[in-house]
């Protein structure tokens, strides 16, 4: 039998009870972490019991352990280097952010980055080190997100992407720079670098308003990576937006 007590947020309890009040069953997840930052995931089921009389007797709550069944689903949706979403969820994700922001009639914005001359790093130092470059860098990205709806991920390679909404096109360009920012801070050495001595990368950036437009799942990949070969050719180590007027006729 698992003795783990929980203690609920109390606007949780009274959103339960008044549910419960409502005769009406409560079937969700709950999240539980331990002081030592263990994880345990529970399905919870919650039913009034009446009597004949339309009398509240108590409820029934039945509770399925699911840590190992969310630890799998997990692994599914994680790269295994980096720890950020991979490409996979990025595809699932993209989709949902698109319909909520287009039903939603508000902002959604994409950047995709690049590690730059990121091969000659494995060449000088060693395909391990390389490794390491990409946890550091992956790190960096994520402790600069500080939102629930900011979503990571690795694309490929040495290549990520991040996605936030409900930003305009000036917050999100400041947004990005910091994160540009923050990776240059790292000040990790790579002398094979043709833009500076240690390590950089390049962003290219799509915001869309979908008040005004509306694009799909590739014209954000393509024009944020088009965005990105334009950070590129003009020096890299820098955040490149994507301009277009007529996106809607994309």
């Amino acid at each position: 039998m698992n003795n783990i007590k929980h203690k609920m947020p109390k606007e949780f309890v009274q959103k339960v009870k008044n549910i419960l009040d409502n005769k009406e069953s409560l079937n969700g997840e709950l999240k539980h972490t331990s002081e030592d930052g263990k994880e345990c995931w529970f399905q919870n089921s919650v039913m009034p019991i009446y009597d004949d009389n339309g009398a509240k007797l108590g409820e029934v709550v039945v509770r399925y352990d699911i840590t190992q069944k969310k630890h799998f689903e997990e692994l599914a949706i994680t790269d295994a280097l980096t720890k950020l979403y991979n490409r996979r969820h990025f595809n699932d994700i993209l989709t949902r952010e698109i319909n909520r922001a287009y039903r939603d009639q508000k902002t959604l914005s994409f950047t995709i980055l690049d590690v730059d001359y990121f091969k000659k790093y494995n060449d000088a130092y060693g395909h391990q080190a390389g490794d390491e470059v990409l946890v550091s860098v992956s790190k960096t990205i994520k402790e600069s997100l500080h939102r629930g709806s900011d979503f990571a991920f690795r694309l490929g390679g040495e290549e990520f992407g991040v996605i936030f909404s409900g930003v305009d096109e000036e917050y999100s360009v400041e947004f990005v720079e910091r994160i540009r920012a923050n990776i240059e801070a790292l000040n990790i050495e790579h002398s094979n670098s043709q833009v500076a001595n240690h390590i950089t990368a390049s962003f290219g950036l799509l915001v869309v308003d979908f008040s005004q437009e509306s694009v799909d799942e590739h014209g954000f990949y393509t024009m944020a990576d088009d965005a990105l070969y334009k950070a590129k050719n003009s020096g890299r180590n820098r955040v490149s937006l994507y301009e277009n007027e007529e996106l809607e006729f994309f």
